[in-house]
């Protein structure tokens, strides 16, 4: 995905597209959005059962206490740690965990930029308007192109990660032989 950053001028709406996106664009682009934020809530169900299996295989109950109230990074971090340090006491890897691990990352970072991009601000070209930054060029919008395609690409990160807990479960499962 191509990005942008526009400096902010004295009123941030002066940056945005006030008319905002053409309903082609919405019609094309809306059902995508939905079907990442369904695709993900599934992702990160995975992740939820993955760390509840790792905590205490007998009941769910106490993984879901450790984890309640955590967000997704936090989740993605504490499964790592939990994987990393089985892997280190049984001295044998996961060949395809590091790969899981930046999958999940990066499927939530795209995640999150989808769905809290300000869409009504959106242009025809696809560039949205997804958060503000301040570096040493000042106060600036940054702006995303989001494309049927990317969303679609996003789509199939999001997918392609779920199917690696099949791996992951095969790989882990392997590391106790």
């Amino acid at each position: 995905m191509k990005k942008k950053e526009i400096p902010v001028c004295q009123y941030a709406y002066e940056t945005k597209n006030l008319e905002g996106p053409s309903e082609a664009f919405l019609e094309e682009t809306a059902p995508l959005i939905g079907y990442i934020v369904h695709g993900f809530n599934t992702l990160e169900e995975l992740l939820n059962s993955a760390i509840c299996e790792l905590i205490y295989n007998g009941s769910d109950r106490i993984g879901l206490l450790v984890i309640y109230r955590m967000s997704y990074v936090v989740k993605v971090d504490l499964f790592k740690r939990l994987v990393l340090e089985e892997q280190h006491c049984l001295q044998k890897i996961m060949p395809s965990f590091e790969k899981l691990i930046r999958n999940l990352t990066e499927a939530g970072l795209l995640r999150n930029t989808v769905v809290h991009a300000d869409w009504e601000s959106a242009f025809d070209d696809g560039y949205t308007m997804c958060k503000l930054k301040l570096n040493s060029k000042g106060l600036q919008h940054e702006y995303v192109q989001f494309t049927p395609q990317s969303l679609q690409d996003i789509l199939q990160l999001i997918g392609q990660t779920c199917e690696m807990f099949e791996t992951y479960e095969d790989e882990h499962e392997e590391l106790f032989f």
